[in-house]
């Protein structure tokens, strides 16, 4: 089993490292953002969503660790949203490190962090995956999480001239 534990000014550069890495790749390869932009776009992003770090408002940061060992395993951070007068969790990442992925170490983090939404009174939490992660997009379903919009996007390799 495992318990989210809040992170520390340590853990909590450690996880935006792998954070912004791996959200600047994902873009890259989801042909969001051109490679030689993605530094400076994930860095405004970071400047953007998180001006005060892991003390920024309505921001959360927790470990994942084993609950007998106190081990970690990982990180979560999602943050509350309000729209349209409702409360929700938006997950912004989870990282599971490698040793322990494939061993239900992220759906119990989503167990735990749907447990703290309830007794927030919140009842939806919402996130996004790319849909070239299909071992994420397994365990959100596997959760009972469902699209809700697709995007979609068409890669033109020339442009033909138009005819009148």
């Amino acid at each position: 089993m495992v318990q989210l534990v809040p992170m520390t000014a340590e853990e909590f550069e450690a996880f935006m490292e792998i954070s912004m890495r791996d959200q600047s790749q994902g873009q890259v390869q989801a042909g969001a953002w051109r490679a030689e932009e993605a530094d400076k776009s994930i860095q405004a992003l970071r400047s953007q969503f998180l001006p005060a770090g892991v003390a920024t408002p309505n921001h959360f940061f927790f470990t994942i660790q084993q609950a007998d060992t106190g081990a970690q395993v990982g990180g979560l951070w999602y943050v509350v949203e309000e729209e349209e007068g409702r409360r929700q969790f938006f997950v912004m990442d989870i990282q599971i490190d490698q040793a322990h992925r494939r061993r239900g170490c992220g759906s119990q983090a989503f167990r735990a962090m749907e447990e703290k939404a309830r007794e927030m009174g919140i009842t939806t939490i919402a996130l996004h995956v790319f849909k070239h992660n299909h071992t994420a997009r397994a365990m959100y379903e596997k959760l009972g999480y469902a699209g809700t919009d697709t995007m979609m996007s068409k890669e033109l390799t020339s442009l033909a001239t138009p005819t009148v």
